[in-house]
């Protein structure tokens, strides 16, 4: 077995809402795409192509000229949405890791501090969140002492 090296994501697709929803985005944006070329062009073709011809002749027309460039831009849209899903994992995967972080930390628990991959997007709320991390942590410190200070001690039993 090769040993997964820091920097490579295991996981792509990490938090299904966000990315579920990019994705379904790109599908959208190639629908319209598509809609909006293929009303510009058959309407370019009725308008200004020659003698007024039946209206679904445009439409064969139509698919024999440009199916090759359909089916071509059909291959890519699955790289495409390779790529977005691969993309987001950059500022998905950072945001799931400060969530973790966050919740743990509101729980008690104990927290190290945050360290994002190259990369990734927001670096900057790492380090915040770091910066936030150690005054938690040292007024966490603060309390205990002054809760050592403040009990009385115990009475030691003859």
């Amino acid at each position: 077995m090769s040993e997964v090296k820091r920097d490579q994501r295991i996981r792509k697709f990490v938090d299904g809402k966000l990315q579920g929803a990019l994705l379904l985005r790109v599908l959208l944006y190639a629908f319209c795409c598509f809609t909006v070329v293929t009303v510009m062009i058959l309407t370019w073709r009725i308008v200004v192509s020659g003698p007024a011809r039946m209206f679904y002749t445009h439409f064969d027309e139509l698919w024999f000229q440009y199916a090759p460039v359909v089916i071509a831009l059909l291959l890519l849209l699955p790289l495409v949405m390779i790529d977005v899903i691969r993309f987001s994992h950059r500022f998905v995967g950072p945001m799931l890791r400060m969530r973790r972080a966050m919740k743990e930390l509101a729980e008690g628990g104990k927290v190290e501090p945050i360290r994002f991959r190259k990369n990734d997007f927001w670096h900057e709320a790492a380090d915040h969140f770091n910066m936030l991390l150690r005054r938690v942590q040292e007024q966490d410190e603060q309390l205990a002492k002054v809760k050592q200070q403040v009990e009385p001690p115990e009475l030691v039993s003859q």
